[in-house]
Order: C-alpha cells, then sequence, then structure tokens
C-alpha cells in the first residue's frame, strides 16, 4: 500500500477532504465468511495546485484485482451510452473505417464490439483472465495483462496504426497515472485521439455519493485537473460530455498540442468549477450531504429492523463495499445482497458477511425492503420491478436524493 500526503500528480502538498473510515478492498469477494478480514482507510485529499482530487491510501494492482469480480452489465443504459461516444468520435471525425482501437481495461469487451462496425480493428487490454474470457467470446481481441511497457512493446510489435484509444474507468484506478499515460502516448499516432472516461468529481461532491469513493478509484476527476494534467504533457484537453452511467461520469477527449480545437464545453465547464472551488464551497456541500444521507438511509433500515422486516441489499457493485462499511452494515441488517453478475452469486462480501444471491434465488426468498446498492442503475431496476420483486416490496435508493419506491 502506497500512502502519501502529497499530490500524485504534480507533487504538490495536498489537505484532507472527508474520512469515511476504512473498508476492504472493492469487488474483492469472499468464498466463505471471514471474521479477520484486512481494511484499508477511506482518506480523499485534495490538491489547491492542479486540483486533483485523490486517495492518500493507495492499494497495489495486485490487492485490487487478484480477486476481480466486475462485469460490465448489458444494460440499456449503457447501449445509449456507448451511442453517445460513437456519435461524438464520428461526427468530429475523430475516429473513421480505417481507424485502428485499443481500449485499456476493457472487461469484457462490450464497449469495443459495440464499437468494432465502425472501425478498422479493435484491441483489448484487461488484466482479468475470467473477465477477459466474455470478450473473446464476444470475438473482441483481448491482450490478458496489465497494461504495462511490455504490454506497450507487445502493441506496438504489431504495427498497428492506433488512432483511438479509451481508457474507461480505469485511469483513475493505479496510483501512477504517468505510466499509463506514457504507454498511451507511444502507441497513438500523430493525430490520435485518448478517450478518459471517469466518476467526475464535481457530480460526486454535488450529490455526496461517498460509495463511489474506494480503493480501486484513487483519483476524481475535474475539467480543470484533467486540463493540468494533460497540458503537463503537452496534450489538450478538447472537449468533454456527461453522462448519467456511473452516478455521473464524464468523459474527456485529448489529443496532442495543435491537433484539434478546444470545444466551448470545455471552456465554459472551467468557469463553472472555478466557482464550485472557490472558499471550498464544494467540499462543505459534500461533507453535509454525506450526513445527511447517512441518516435518511440508517433511519430508514433501523426503523425496519426494529419491526422485524426483512432488509436485503440489490446490487453487490464495488460501491456497496462503501456504502456497506461507512454505515456500519452487514448480516445482522442486511440478510442477502442479490446480483446477476456470474462471477459474483455465491460470494460472500468481506468484513460484513453479507451472501450474494441470484435474482433466482431471491424470489424464492422473504423479504421486504430492499436497499439499492446500484442506485446508479435506478431506472432500468424501476422499469423491471415489478416483474423482479414481489408486490408491496419498498426499495430504498440512497443515492443520488434519498427516496423509497413501493413496487
Amino acid at each position: 500500500m502506497s500512502i502519501k500526503k502529497i499530490c500524485r500528480l504534480c507533487g504538490y502538498q495536498s489537505r484532507e477532504i472527508i474520512d469515511l473510515g476504512s473498508s476492504p478492498p472493492a469487488n474483492n469477494f469472499l468464498d466463505e465468511e471471514t471474521k479477520n478480514i484486512d481494511s484499508f482507510p477511506l482518506i480523499l485529499d485534495f490538491c489547491d495546485n492542479c486540483g486533483g482530487l485523490q486517495l492518500r491510501d493507495c492499494l497495489e494492482k495486485e490487492q485490487l484485482y487478484s480477486n476481480y469480480t466486475y462485469l460490465t452489465p448489458d444494460a440499456d443504459s449503457l447501449t445509449v451510452h456507448y451511442k453517445n461516444i460513437l456519435d461524438i468520435l464520428l461526427n468530429n471525425s475523430f475516429i473513421s473505417s480505417s481507424t485502428d482501437c485499443l481500449e485499456i481495461g476493457s472487461n469484457n469487451g462490450r464497449f469495443l464490439n459495440f464499437l468494432k462496425p465502425y472501425v478498422k480493428s479493435v484491441l483489448g487490454v484487461d488484466p482479468a483472465k475470467n473477465v477477459a474470457a466474455f470478450a473473446k467470446e464476444l470475438g473482441v481481441e483481448t491482450i490478458v495483462d496489465f497494461f504495462s511497457k511490455n504490454t506497450v512493446k507487445n502493441i506496438l510489435n504489431q504495427k498497428l496504426d492506433v488512432g483511438f484509444i479509451a481508457a474507461r474507468h480505469m485511469f483513475a484506478h493505479n496510483p501512477r497515472p504517468d505510466e499509463i499515460f506514457e504507454g498511451m502516448d507511444a502507441i497513438l499516432n500523430d493525430r490520435g485521439v485518448i478517450l478518459i472516461e471517469n466518476q467526475y468529481a464535481i457530480e460526486t461532491l454535488k450529490t455526496g455519493a461517498f460509495d463511489q469513493i474506494y480503493h480501486e478509484h484513487m483519483f476524481y476527476y475535474s475539467v480543470t485537473n484533467m486540463q493540468n494534467y494533460l497540458n503537463s504533457k503537452q496534450y489538450e484537453l478538447n472537449d468533454i460530455f456527461f453522462s448519467d452511467i456511473h452516478g455521473g461520469s464524464i468523459v474527456f477527449i485529448g489529443s496532442r498540442k495543435g491537433c484539434y480545437a478546444v470545444s466551448k464545453a470545455v471552456k465554459d465547464q472551467l468557469i463553472v468549477e472555478d466557482e464550485y472551488f472557490k472558499q471550498d464551497k464544494i467540499f462543505k456541500e459534500f461533507r453535509n450531504k454525506v450526513e445527511e444521507i447517512r441518516i435518511k438511509t440508517l433511519n430508514e433500515i433501523d426503523l425496519d429492523h426494529q419491526h422485524n422486516k426483512k432488509i436485503i441489499a440489490y446490487g453487490a457493485p464495488a460501491k456497496a463495499f462503501t456504502m456497506f462499511s461507512f454505515l456500519e452494515l452487514d448480516n445482522k441488517k442486511i440478510d442477502f445482497c442479490v446480483d446477476t453478475s456470474i462471477t459474483k452469486i455465491g460470494k460472500t462480501f468481506p468484513k460484513s458477511n453479507i451472501p450474494v444471491i441470484s435474482e433466482d434465488e431471491m424470489k424464492q426468498r422473504d423479504y421486504e425492503t430492499v436497499l439499492v446498492t446500484a442506485w446508479n442503475y435506478k431506472e432500468d431496476i424501476i422499469k423491471k420491478s415489478k416483474d423482479l420483486f414481489k408486490k408491496d416490496t419498498k426499495l430504498v435508493f440512497p443515492l443520488t436524493e434519498f427516496t423509497t419506491h413501493i413496487v
């Protein structure tokens, strides 16, 4: 584990924004209940020099990904998101039918598979062998490895003319982002573009989405921060756009300086962010919102628990690790958690010892209240709720605004 009180992006002194206690590494489920499990601090720091938000305590890749279980879901909202990305790439001539494309952290290959009909070739890189196997079933060629100097050498040896590199929800997942960026720079052709997608720092802070903070997410990028970072590498931030994916994400599109114009959207958002960061306004809002969510969610859960109602959770995403840890919820209050990922079903959350079961098994069990830990798929879940949950089930959505929904 790497612990730093200086900014990992620029070396300036950083300062604490919030301490969320300790949690086991997200997505690392266990085969059975275990009493003694390692938990690590979740302290969010801020750099006043480059605007970087980051975890103070960063775990190494072996600690995070040795037992990785996340699979990109087949959700309507994600398909729409891929279409939006594709439209922007095509409309701005960032890609064409002659473009070789690379995705780092390609998971099960769904994004590359969507992109494949519109470009010359697609290639993924992902370290999780079990996850990459699904990509290969889709026909998406995948290098099973961490993105390293050896991987870069391997790709360069393939003599591809890579004009597009995507790093979606992974660029913030490494304590040394320079290593990833240097590899991207070595592979990308002269007029190529990079696409970096991550949770949007401002949206996370505004909504109080504290559960977006877990060890896999080491950085929380804003437009200000990303522009500063790219400029330091002789790149420009050319365009941005926002989506509701994963509770509020941002897509950054960059290239080497002088290749493409900087959009009005980038310039406008820099002005917006400047107001948020003045006098720590956004950080004060965040801390207040987190406390409000904590109180409302626990009040709802505790009241039902006192009335002997069966409470379960729906969704076993990485954010659920922080949710359970910060709210101190365990299998005494949450009977089980339901998920659709075959890599998680039958496993157990560390520390809280909450078992993960399938939707089919849930239908055979009793429950009255559902804490929706996969709240970022709220619309998808409500849409299918009548077919999925028992009549009169109460769904509790802790974020982005605390709400309940009766099926």
